[in-house]
């Protein structure tokens, strides 16, 4: 067992490190707020807007073919591709062994050059067979690959560059890697075209750098997430996402006052859910449970995919209070939230005694869910703007 694993299997010591690390994240977001988050000059703000005007002429094919550099197969096939697919011609990285996006476990010396490498690879295979792209789309880091491909891509290929982030708040710098770089989105900001961030403060990080980004929050898919009505909700509350932190807390309490929680994932008993199973143990769940926390954190939040494929799946949705949520559910009537553990018991039980009300929230969250948060409306927008209709 490696010594810093060791040191985890000591309680005092794992809580210890995880209260240092929880500070260092919320201290580095508040960094960055200061950094990146000024109200831009009018000479920055009119070369933003010029740039946002050349990415929209750069995208006027009937079908773009879409090249997607993606990273966690779990999450990209569970409604993101599958939407992706409907607005484009896509094909998707592989690793030379085959296996799906850039997940690979070497370190970043070696990491970087092998996925650098193997991105042109496929691409000038592909260019072999005719088949070129009009947009290389990625979830990417520069602990993963080097930034300046991306400008090489576009200069080979004209594909116009964009990177989606869902977790700017405590990657956009990212950890300082052995080549001096930083490991996280900012050292590809100047060779993308969009961005694309599901943060709005975010926003004006990257206009501060001179690249235009938009408000771009996770989704879901109602063909994969559904209601289920023929299916009995047998489950009081089903938890999916690895075990660490509060979440662990959070299950714990509520198994200890006699609520039957299901939980899969890393770390849990139940291990981790085939893709394909997690929308029937959704549907099947009077609540499910959501936590929004950022690591170690307990009071730092981000949007996660479950705040939206819950709600679609029918199902009563309880998670953490994150103030990006008001602005997309009416808190509350279609969704509910919770600020600590002894709230969340308090309302998980609630939630299980009044079962009408319960439902009623799971419709209201479902209908809101299927009109305004579809993987097909997020890419039907950006698409839109991109071609000049938007």
């Amino acid at each position: 067992m490696a010594f810093r694993q060791w040191l985890r299997t000591i309680g005092p010591i794992d809580r210890t490190v995880a209260r240092i690390r929880a500070r260092q994240t919320r201290a580095a977001y508040e960094d960055f707020c200061v950094r990146f988050g000024a109200e831009l000059g009018p000479g920055l703000a009119a070369r933003v807007r010029h740039r946002m005007a050349e990415v929209r002429l750069a995208a006027r094919a009937n079908t773009p073919r879409v090249f997607y550099l993606g990273t966690d197969e779990f999450q990209d096939r569970s409604g993101f591709l599958q939407a992706l697919s409907r607005y484009a011609d896509v094909r998707v990285f592989t690793r030379e062994d085959g296996a799906y996006g850039q997940n690979d476990p070497r370190p970043p010396e070696i990491r970087i050059p092998a996925i650098t490498a193997r991105l042109l690879a496929l691409l000038e295979s592909h260019a072999a067979e005719g088949w070129t792209p009009d947009v290389l789309m990625g979830q990417t880091w520069a602990s993963v690959i080097d930034p300046d491909v991306l400008s090489v891509v576009r200069q080979r290929w004209g594909a116009l560059i964009i990177n989606i982030s869902m977790d700017d708040r405590h990657q956009f710098v990212g950890p300082k890697l052995k080549n001096g770089q930083y490991g996280g989105v900012l050292p590809l900001v100047p060779h993308l075209d969009l961005a694309l961030t599901a943060a709005p403060e975010c926003v004006r990080w990257y206009e501060s750098q001179g690249c235009p980004a938009l408000y771009f929050p996770e989704a879901s898919d109602p063909e994969i997430f559904r209601p289920m009505p023929t299916q009995p909700k047998v489950h009081d509350v089903s938890f999916v996402g690895a075990r660490y932190g509060i979440r662990e807390k959070l299950v714990t309490a509520l198994r200890g006052a006699g609520i039957d929680v299901h939980a899969y994932g890393s770390g849990w008993e139940g291990g981790r859910l085939p893709v394909d199973a997690v929308p029937a143990l959704f549907a099947q769940s009077r609540i499910i449970l959501g936590v929004g926390t950022i690591g170690h954190c307990d009071d730092f939040y981000a949007l996660k995919l479950r705040d939206f494929d819950a709600p679609m799946s029918g199902s009563c949705y309880l998670t953490h209070d994150n103030t990006d949520l008001h602005g997309l559910f009416d808190v509350g009537r279609e969704i509910v939230t919770y600020r600590n553990i002894d709230d969340c018991l308090e309302k998980a039980k609630y939630l299980l005694a009044h079962e009408d009300e319960r439902e009623s929230i799971a419709r209201a969250g479902h209908a809101r869910a299927v009109g305004e948060h579809t993987w097909d409306l997020r890419f039907a927008g950006l698409f839109g703007l991109l071609k000049g209709l938007g």
